[in-house]
């Protein structure tokens, strides 16, 4: 079925506009039209990352404004789009696609194996046998991506145009309303294009935009605290920006109301200055390449075009040319009722120049299920009469081989019987191995550590200490001490606990002694200091020896006393 009428879809970063018009008509007609702002944080430089929030906000939009058409028309806005110049043999429009493709390597100086292409036939020259066109490149991420989206809208996608090329479109089967000179100023961006005799001859794109400015009045003080949209309407309804930079130089404020405007004017001035040094470029290159073109009127447009100040600014620094501002685009058709299309058609040109089919990277997608469909088929074929052969043949051939691997097995085990013999004996000797690890682990015993542990004890008590007793068993050690002191037995009792050889060091009650004869006081206590538990290793099986012995037997008969 022919496509009479689409909904034809530009998305920035900040909004998304939108159509209903006629396709593939050299005189549109726009049956209806909106624009609203993506929801934060969905779009970035075209590519949906929150494809979910951002079709249910598109979804509504279209649901408000009664668009019910399902055929779509993408325009990606997106500096992820390369683009080059190139010539060809001349050739037939069938024949195009497939010699780009094959020479897709030598057009770019980047690898864009991962890059959809498409291209617009500019002219064809009889003398030389050439065409010239230029070249699309679109990242194939993008194009799944806006595919997605439409999937979930249940969208029939009808093309994928992109911005640069779908206002070239306008432009040129417009070439009698005399917009050679065409300078669109976006939201984020700015595309300058020059037609000659209605043909592409250069077109380049600005990083700068209109809502660079807004975002320096926000950023003012002058206005207070504004919103974005809120300081778009005053850079419309306010001349904020100075009529050139010399009158700006000049300017001598004489109050302090005065003062805090100029502040604000020379900063929004002063940001307009990339535009004009990428315009300055542009014009001198294509200068540079067309020495006999004079350039004397330039046609402005897009939100940019409604800055109040801002084409008399640019005009200052270019003499003999002079900025007309396009309200409303010329042969285009819309009911009177559209307020939005009468006001602001130069902000809907992609969209109108894309329902003008041109260039089409999901056609190329097409192609390619198309392909992967019919190589699925052959696919198919050849699978079934493999698996035909496999059924028949492979169990036979199968047979045959398990009888003759079945007789070499049997040759072969006489001569693996020895390693089962070997086998048997080391388990064995593994096994006396672990009862002989396992006794020497219970013949260990924390008193193995005694000098160590005796050296560190005369270190640590006081000259004046007097030791009555030591004994040690498995448990831990005990001792019975005389000291001067209760703040020296305190001292003491912190130190053994730093021992790392103890787990636990527990005092009993001090006791005062008083030697009448001498007159020297002690004081008497005995300390218990406590080994770390040590896990006696149990046979497997999980029984004592055989001999009865248990850990409590073994710890008892270890005690040592001095």
């Amino acid at each position: 079925m022919a496509v009479s009428k689409v909904i034809s879809i530009e998305i920035t970063d900040l909004n998304t506009k939108v159509c209903e018009i006629s396709y593939n008509k050299k005189v549109p007609s726009v049956y209806n039209s909106i624009c609203f702002a993506n929801p934060e944080q969905t779009v970035e430089d075209a590519l949906i990352e929150d494809r979910l929030r951002y079709s249910s906000e598109l979804k509504a939009q279209l649901k408000n404004a009664g668009i019910k058409c399902k055929d779509v028309v993408f325009v990606i806005s997106s500096n992820k789009i390369l683009s080059r110049e190139i010539m060809i043999p001349d050739m037939k429009e069938k024949l195009i696609e497939s010699y780009i493709e094959g020479e897709r390597a030598t057009y770019f100086p980047m690898d864009i194996s991962d890059h959809r292409l498409s291209y617009t036939v500019i002219d064809r020259n009889s003398v030389t046998k050439e065409m010239r066109i230029i070249l699309y490149a679109a990242p194939d991420m993008v194009i799944k991506n806006y595919n997605a989206l439409a999937a979930e809208l249940d969208f029939h996608v009808v093309a994928m145009d992109c911005t640069g090329n779908a206002m070239y479109q306008y432009l040129s089967n417009n070439q009698a309303s005399g917009m050679d000179m065409y300078l669109q100023i976006n939201e984020n961006n700015s595309l300058f294009t020059i037609l000659e005799n209605g043909k592409f001859a250069l077109q380049r794109n600005m990083s700068f935009g209109a809502c660079s400015l807004a975002e320096h009045l926000v950023d003012e003080e002058y206005y207070g605290i504004i919103t974005p949209e809120q300081a778009m309407m005053k850079l419309a309804e306010n001349e904020l920006l100075y009529g050139s930079y010399s009158e700006m130089m000049e300017y001598m404020p004489a109050t302090e109301e005065e003062s805090k405007l100029y502040e604000c004017k020379k900063r929004l001035t002063d940001a307009v200055r990339p535009l004009i040094a990428g315009f300055t470029r542009v014009l001198e290159y294509y200068n540079s390449k067309n020495k006999e073109a004079t350039i004397t009127k330039i046609y402005v447009g897009g939100c940019g075009s409604k800055i109040a100040g801002l084409a008399k600014l640019i005009m200052s620094e270019f003499e003999g040319i002079e900025l007309e501002v396009v309200n409303v685009l010329p042969n285009v058709k819309f009911p009177k009722s559209n307020k939005l299309m009468a006001d602001n058609s130069t902000e809907f040109m992609a969209c109108i120049g894309g329902a003008g089919f041109s260039i089409d990277f999901s056609k190329n997608n097409a192609a390619e299920e198309k392909k992967g469909a019919t190589a699925f088929a052959i696919l198919a074929a050849a699978l079934t009469i493999l698996a035909v052969i496999v059924l028949v043949g492979v169990p036979l051939y199968n047979y045959r081989q398990a009888i003759s691997r079945q007789e070499e097995l049997r040759k072969s085990i006489s001569g693996y019987q020895n390693i089962v013999d070997i086998k048997a004996q080391m388990e064995n000797k593994e096994s006396k191995l672990d009862d002989l690890e396992a006794f020497d682990e219970a013949t260990i015993t924390n008193n193995e550590n005694w000098n160590s542990i005796l050296e560190q004890l005369e270190i640590m008590l006081p000259t004046n200490t007097l030791v009555s007793s030591v004994s040690s068993n498995e448990t831990g050690v005990t001792l019975v001490i005389s000291i001067p002191t209760k703040i020296e037995a305190a001292k003491l009792l912190v130190q053994l606990r730093n021992l790392p050889i103890f787990e636990d060091v527990q005092i009993n009650t001090l006791t005062e002694n008083n030697d009448e004869s001498t007159g020297i006081k002690n004081e008497s206590f005995t300390i218990t200091c406590v080994f770390p538990q040590k896990e006696v290793p149990i046979p497997e099986g999980g029984t004592v020896p055989a001999d009865g012995t248990t850990q409590e037997d073994i710890d008892a008969g270890t005690g040592i006393t001095e």
